[in-house]
C-alpha cells in the first residue's frame, strides 16, 4: 500500500513545516511502529483513537477530537524487512476475505428495499489476453480498463464502479450498480490486451462458490481478527477506532506486516469480517457511525477503498496523521460517503501542499459539517441545499383543448385504434417521408401502489430519452424519420389495446392548441401554414413479444399535425413523441393539484423545444417557465409569438 521504497514521495513533512525523509516512509500504507514507546490504552483496556494524544481521554469521541487530531506528530515508522509470508498463509488470508458464503447471503438478503439492486455481469476474454499473464492474472487490468473505458463510451460525468469481482474459470463476474451496468455492456465486444470482450448480464446471480469449510487455521486466524475487532469498537460511542494497525500487537504476531501489500489485504479481511458482523444493513448504520484510521501511514484511499463498500453511511471519519498529499489520493472517494459530516485530515502533507484543498472537498461530500475541526457549513445550509434539489409540484389546469374544426378529435378518434389493430394502413395513411417518431423510455417515473414494475425490453433499445442517449449519434439513430421507417419500426414493437376512448374517456387526458409556421408541403406558402399541436395522456396493455404476459403502462404522445401534401391524406403527422412509463392513474382535472417535473424530465424538454423551434437553450427555458414547464403549452405559446420573439433568440443557424 502506497508509494514503494525509494521514490519520489519517500519525503514527508512534519507539523514544523520541515521535510524529513526516513525509512519507514518508503512504504505507503499501513505500517508499525518502532520504538520502545509502550501503547496507550483506555480505563477499559483498549486502544485509545489518537494513541499518541497523552491524557486526552475523550479521543473516543470523534466529534470532540477535532482540537486534538493534530496533537502528535511523531512519525511512523516501519519496521526492516522479513521473508515474505509463505504461499499457505496468503491462501488462508485470501479466504478469510472472501467470507463464508452464508453470511454474504445474510447480508444480501438484508438489502434495502428502496434502492436499486445491484447487477451482476459476466465478461468473457480475460484468459485469452495478454493480461493473463500479469500478476493477478490481469483481474485488476481488466477492472480499470471496464471503469474507464465505459465512462468514455458513455460520455457519463460522473466516475463509473465496479463494486466487487471474481475470477470464476474462464469468466470474470462483476457487480455494479444498475446505471453503471448499463454503461459498462456498451463496452461489449471491445478489444481488451489483444482480445475481445463478451459482456452480458446474468439475471441468476453470481456462480455458487466453494463451499468448502475454512481449515481450523483459517478460522483460527479469523477468530483472532474477530477479537481485533471486538477490543477497537467501542459501543457507546458507536466507534470503530482503526488507528496505528501497525502497532496492534495481535495483528503483527499475525504476521500482516512482514511482506509486500499485506497490510491492505489485512484491512480488506478486516472489512470482510464486519460485513459479516451485521445481518441487515441498517443494523450496520446503527451500530457503527464513526471510525478512526488515524496513524496508519496511508497514503492513497485505494488502499482503504473497501472501507465505503462496508461502511457506506459512516457520519464521522478521522484520517489524521496520514500520508495524504493531494487530492488525487482521495479522488477516489469523491462519490462515496454521501453522509459524512465529520472528516479529519490533520497532520497529511495536504495541508501544506495544497492549503486550499477544503474547499474542494466540500463539494465531494454534500453533508459535511466539519472538516479538520473547522466548520464548513451549518445543519440549515445541508437541508436547504437538500430540498432545493428535490422537485417541486406545479399547478396543473387539467386539459385545454382547442379544436379546429374537430380537426384533432377526429385524427385521435381514428388513430388510437388503427395503432392497436392496423399499424400499416395508420402510418401509410397519416405519414409521409418527412414525417418523424421516437420512443423515450422513463424507467424512474412514479408507479400506482400495488401493481408490478413493468420491463422494458422490448422498447429499451429504441429509448431516446436524451437524459440517457447523451451523445449526437446514438439519438440521431433513435429518430425515425419517413413512413417506410416508421413502419418498419411499428412492426417490431409489442402489440397493444388501448381503452376505447369514447366509453372510457376518463383514462385519458387530452390537450390540442392551434400553432402557426410549419413547413407547407405545396410549398406555395413561405411563411408556412397552421396546424395543431395534441398530446394524449392515457394508458394501454401491451403483449410482450413472443410470449402472452401482458403489461399495463402508462404513456404520453406529442402529435404535431398540419396538411398533407398535394394528392395525399388532408392531414399529415409532421411529429409523433411517444413517452412510457410505468402505470399510474391519469389524474381526474376535477381533482388533480399538482404534477411533478423533475429535473430529468425538465432537461430532456428544454433540449426537445430548442431542437423544433431553433431558439438557444437560454430562451427555450424562458418559454418553458412561462408555461409553467408544460411542453405543449409553451410550444403552441412558441408558434403564436413567433413573430415578436427578438431575433437573438435564435441559434446561427437558424
Amino acid at each position: 500500500m502506497g508509494p514503494k521504497k525509494g521514490s519520489a514521495s519517500n519525503a514527508r513533512v512534519t507539523r514544523n513545516g520541515q521535510a524529513s525523509t526516513s525509512k519507514a516512509s518508503s512504504r505507503g500504507g499501513i505500517s508499525k511502529r518502532q520504538g520502545a514507546r509502550p501503547l496507550k490504552v483506555d480505563r477499559d483496556g483498549d486502544l485509545n483513537m489518537d494513541a499518541s494524544a497523552a491524557g486526552s481521554a475523550s479521543r473516543s469521541q470523534p466529534k470532540r477530537s477535532n482540537n486534538n487530531a493534530t496533537s502528535s506528530s511523531a512519525p511512523i515508522r516501519t519496521s526492516s524487512r522479513n521473508p515474505r509470508p509463505t504461499a499457505k498463509t496468503q491462501q488462508i488470508i485470501q479466504r478469510v476475505i472472501n467470507g463464508d458464503p452464508s453470511q454474504i447471503s445474510a447480508h444480501r438478503a438484508g438489502r434495502r428495499t428502496d434502492v436499486a439492486p445491484p447487477v451482476i455481469l459476466r465478461v468473457q476474454g480475460l484468459k485469452d489476453s495478454k493480461a493473463a499473464s500479469n500478476e493477478g492474472g490481469g483481474l485488476k487490468e481488466l477492472l480499470t480498463f471496464l471503469e474507464r473505458k465505459s465512462q468514455t463510451v458513455g460520455h457519463t460525468a460522473r466516475p463509473v464502479r465496479i463494486k466487487k469481482s471474481q475470477i470464476n474459470g474462464d469468466f470474470v463476474y462483476i457487480t455494479a450498480s444498475k446505471e453503471d451496468a448499463q454503461e459498462i455492456l456498451k463496452v461489449n465486444n471491445f478489444y481488451f490486451a489483444g482480445a475481445t470482450l463478451q459482456i452480458t448480464e446474468v439475471p441468476e446471480g453470481l456462480p455458487n462458490r466453494d463451499s468448502t469449510p475454512l481449515s481450523s487455521t483459517a478460522l483460527e486466524m479469523k477468530e483472532q481478527l474477530r477479537n481485533v475487532l471486538s477490543t477497537r469498537y467501542d459501543v457507546n460511542a458507536k466507534l470503530l477506532n482503526l488507528s496505528t494497525l501497525g502497532e496492534d500487537p495481535t495483528l503483527n504476531q499475525m504476521g500482516f506486516f512482514r511482506g509486500e501489500a499485506t497490510p491492505e489485504k489485512m484491512f480488506k479481511a478486516l472489512m470482510a469480517i464486519c460485513e459479516g458482523l451485521f445481518k441487515t444493513p441498517q443494523a450496520k448504520r446503527d451500530a457503527v457511525v464513526s471510525i478512526s484510521l488515524a496513524g496508519n501511514n496511508i497514503n492513497d484511499v485505494s488502499q482503504i477503498l473497501s472501507l465505503t463498500d462496508t461502511f457506506p453511511d459512516i457520519v464521522n471519519l478521522d484520517l489524521s496523521r496520514n500520508q495524504f498529499k493531494d487530492l488525487k489520493a482521495l479522488q477516489k472517494w469523491r462519490h462515496r460517503l454521501r453522509s459524512l459530516q465529520t472528516l479529519l485530515l490533520n497532520d497529511n502533507p495536504i495541508e501544506v501542499a495544497n492549503p486550499n484543498y477544503k474547499a474542494e472537498m466540500v463539494t465531494w461530500f454534500p453533508k459535511l459539517l466539519n472538516l479538520s475541526g473547522i466548520q464548513v457549513r451549518t445543519p440549515e445550509q445541508v437541508a436547504a441545499t437538500a430540498a432545493a434539489s428535490r422537485p417541486t409540484p406545479i399547478p396543473q389546469g387539467g386539459p385545454d383543448f382547442r379544436d379546429i374544426n374537430r380537426v384533432g378529435e377526429g385524427f385521435i378518434t381514428e388513430f388510437l385504434p388503427l395503432y392497436d389493430t392496423d399499424r400499416q394502413n395508420l402510418a401509410a395513411k397519416y405519414y409521409d417521408e418527412q414525417s418523424t417518431f421516437s420512443i423515450a423510455v422513463n424507467t424512474h417515473s412514479p408507479h400506482e401502489a400495488g401493481v408490478p414494475l413493468p420491463t422494458w425490453g422490448d422498447y429499451i433499445k429504441f429509448s431516446r430519452n436524451h437524459m440517457k442517449r447523451n451523445h449526437a449519434p446514438a439519438r440521431q439513430q433513435r429518430l425515425f424519420t419517413g413512413a417506410s421507417q416508421i413502419q418498419a419500426l411499428w412492426n417490431q414493437l409489442p402489440p397493444t389495446q388501448h381503452p376505447n376512448l369514447a366509453a372510457q374517456f376518463d383514462k385519458y387526458i387530452i390537450d390540442c392548441h392551434p400553432i402557426h409556421g410549419l413547413a407547407d408541403p405545396a410549398g406555395q406558402s413561405p411563411l408556412g401554414v397552421d396546424g395543431m399541436i395534441m398530446t394524449v395522456h392515457g394508458e394501454f396493455d401491451d403483449q410482450e413479444l413472443g410470449t402472452t404476459k401482458t403489461t399495463k403502462r402508462s404513456f404520453s404522445r406529442t402529435f404535431v399535425l398540419g396538411p398533407g401534401a398535394p394528392g395525399r391524406n388532408p392531414i399529415r403527422v409532421v411529429s409523433d413523441m411517444l413517452s412510457l412509463k410505468a402505470f399510474k392513474n391519469v389524474p381526474s382535472p376535477a381533482t388533480t393539484q399538482a404534477t411533478t417535473v423533475n429535473d430529468q424530465q425538465k432537461q430532456q424538454m428544454l433540449l426537445e423545444l430548442s431542437k423544433q423551434t431553433g431558439m438557444t437553450p437560454e430562451y427555450s427555458q424562458f418559454c418553458l417557465d412561462g408555461a409553467n414547464w408544460n411542453f405543449e403549452q409553451a410550444l403552441a405559446s412558441f408558434h403564436e409569438k413567433r413573430a415578436q420573439i427578438p431575433p437573438q433568440a435564435f441559434v446561427a443557424a437558424a
